[in-house]
């Protein structure tokens, strides 16, 4: 499944003119930025379409956690899309949380072997991890042998082919890039999370409309969570 997600993000990108290496902003758009997880690309689509119909206009780009925070907090972008809420610890009074969340779920322990979920997360030995996400702060890590990566994809790679014995990753990537005949085992390893926009702060007098335009988007369009 996860080949088919390349071609609509980067045609995407394509379409509304922007590049992994340098945000863009529209005219009349905000620009948003995304950790660099393509899995998010398939719900980007019919997102700008909602926001659309409040009367926003978005574009996207992605790059690197570490590097969209300092974009944010530079102003050079309007702001940030799939933040849990203790994003605001790092981001400080830049940028305002929009109440409602674009995609609820957790954090999972994934494996191909139900013992390796049975140890302590600290005690894996060969574990991938996505770069900047923050919500794995709340889960002990080992103290050495962790591999930071910065996209879902490759992650998911690392562990399909030997080169980890465990991964941390959110159940709605996780259920984007999972295939069916895939002999994986999971379990949850955080409380439920909440991924939110944080638009910048000099763009607080749109948050209304977005929270709207969010709240009418997840009544069609929210993510399965997958069961685990």
């Amino acid at each position: 499944m996860a080949r088919n997600l390349f071609p609509p993000v980067f045609a995407l990108l394509l379409l509304v003119g922007t590049s992994l290496g340098e945000p863009a902003r529209g005219r009349d758009c905000l620009n948003f930025l995304a950790v660099n997880s393509f899995t998010f690309g398939s719900i980007i689509s019919s997102l700008q379409e909602s926001f659309a119909r409040s009367g926003v206009c978005f574009e996207i780009d992605y790059a690197p956690a570490p590097r969209n925070s300092l974009l944010l907090r530079q102003g050079k972008v309007d702001g940030e899309l799939f933040r849990i809420p203790d994003y605001k610890n790092t981001i400080g009074n830049t940028a305002i949380m929009v109440p409602e969340p674009i995609i609820e779920g957790y954090g999972l322990l994934v494996a191909v072997s139900q013992d390796v979920l049975d140890e302590n997360p600290a005690d894996i030995q060969g574990m991938a991890v996505g770069r900047g996400v923050v919500w794995q702060n709340h889960v002990s890590l080992p103290s050495s042998g962790v591999s930071e990566v910065g996209d879902y994809e490759a992650l998911m790679t690392m562990l399909r082919t030997g080169r980890v014995s465990a991964v941390l990753i959110d159940n709605v990537n996780f259920a984007l890039l999972r295939t069916p005949e895939e002999s994986l085992f999971a379990k949850r390893v955080t409380p439920k999370l909440q991924a939110h926009l944080f638009l910048h702060a000099s763009q607080a007098s749109l948050l209304p409309e977005i929270d709207t335009a969010i709240r009418v988007w997840k009544e069609k369009h929210a993510p399965t969570q997958g069961d685990y």
